[in-house]
């Protein structure tokens, strides 16, 4: 995980791809949390590499892992519906994506930890972004304000 990391980081998101791959291919345990994270890291770096209807993919493929092993409000689960929901943008999804995003705004903002803010915050730049898309400003302008 932390050389796929690095990777991804440093820009190298083929490679990045390739080492998370490798890492959850390894993965022995139904509940071993490396799997997902690792599917996360390679659904970023096909969505950085212009891939976004293999990131979307990998995506679906990830989320019901996620959601059994971290459970469906879980941070980590959130902010990888909220990823593939953005990742729907560059497939002109923006309806799917105005959706998810909302939903996932809402868990997150009635949610604890230090992390829901960040995920809600994300959530409603998608959703804005998704609604502008759609021809629907003056409700991307109200949800920009609150």
């Amino acid at each position: 995980m932390t050389q796929a990391t690095a990777l991804y980081q440093a820009g190298r998101y083929a490679e990045a791809e390739a080492e998370a791959r490798s890492v959850a291919a390894r993965s022995r345990s139904r509940s071993d949390t490396y799997a997902p994270l690792a599917l996360a890291i390679a659904a970023l770096a096909a969505g950085a590499r212009g891939r976004h209807a293999d990131a979307v993919s990998t995506y679906d493929a990830l989320l019901p892992v996620a959601g059994r092993i971290f459970g469906a409000e879980h941070p980590q689960t959130l902010k990888l519906r909220s990823d593939r929901a953005q990742a729907l943008t560059s497939l002109a999804r923006y309806a799917e994506c105005e959706a998810e995003c909302a939903a996932v705004a809402r868990i997150a903002a009635r949610g604890a930890g230090p992390d829901m803010p960040l995920i809600a915050t994300a959530a409603r730049n998608g959703q804005i972004y998704a609604l502008t898309a759609l021809g629907r400003h003056p409700e991307a302008e109200a949800l920009g304000l609150v």
